[in-house]
């Protein structure tokens, strides 16, 4: 996906350490792209240039915020690791690039501010069809059908791009409806979206990480929030917490 706007030409022959980053930690600029470090079946690298404000922007509203269960690496260099295979020659930066078994899928050139959709074009390398049609076009799985319905183990619905923390298990509840129901999201997880679709007022779900649809909110829940948060399962991604099985 390549933007149109400005970008600084990549500078510099200083390379940065691969990183697979812990929630909210900041994946750092070090010496050199070890392959030996970096994950073969799938990799994000963050080709960088010196006195890039874009670049900074992606590190400062992306990067330092990572937890996406694809690992990610940053670079000054305009070469891909020892072994490994760029698709055409880096023009840009920031220029983010998708590698597979050693090469390039894909690639988001430049950034300024544009969350969503570069949330938007990991996903459709992330998801399935079938998850896409959910989250990028307000599908909705059949009823009965979706993953996560009868997950009750404790734990944390996540973002399945951005991993971020969507609901806590705890909230969880048996709606009978077909699709997994909760009472109450985090703090900030979710913003809400008036929709007239299909002849109906209802206040549509998103997740505010990615911008992705999630489902729908009705006021027939139970205490102490009387919400039903009605989510498509097949757009969240369980994390168990320690211990569980």
């Amino acid at each position: 996906m390549k933007r149109s706007i400005p970008f600084l030409m990549l500078a510099g022959a200083l390379a940065g350490s691969p990183v697979a980053a812990a929630p909210d930690r900041p994946v750092p600029m070090m010496k050199t792209l070890d392959p030996q470090r970096l994950e073969l079946a799938r990799q994000l690298i963050v080709f960088e240039g010196e006195h890039c404000a874009y670049c900074a922007k992606f590190k400062a509203e992306v990067l330092e915020h990572w937890q996406s269960p694809v690992p990610v690496a940053r670079t000054l260099s305009t070469v891909p690791p020892s072994g490994w295979k760029l698709a055409q020659p880096m023009f840009a930066t920031p220029t983010i690039v998708l590698f597979e078994q050693g090469k390039e899928v894909s690639r988001y050139t430049g950034y300024n501010g544009e969350k969503e959709r570069f949330w938007q074009w990991l996903g459709y390398h992330l998801l399935t069809p079938a998850q896409q049609k959910i989250a990028f076009e307000q599908g909705t799985e059949r009823a009965f059908t979706g993953s996560n319905l009868d997950e009750k183990r404790k734990g944390t619905f996540v973002d399945p791009i951005t991993g971020a923390a969507l609901f806590r298990s705890d909230t969880k509840f048996e709606s009978g409806t077909g699709w997994p129901s909760f009472f109450n999201p985090l703090p900030g997880a979710i913003t809400q979206h008036e929709d007239n679709s299909l002849g109906m007022r209802r206040v549509e779900v998103r997740s505010a990480s990615s911008g992705i649809h999630l489902g729908h909110v009705f006021d027939d829940g139970p205490p102490p929030t009387r919400k039903r948060y009605c989510i498509n399962g097949n757009v969240l991604r369980f994390v168990p917490d320690p211990g569980q099985q």
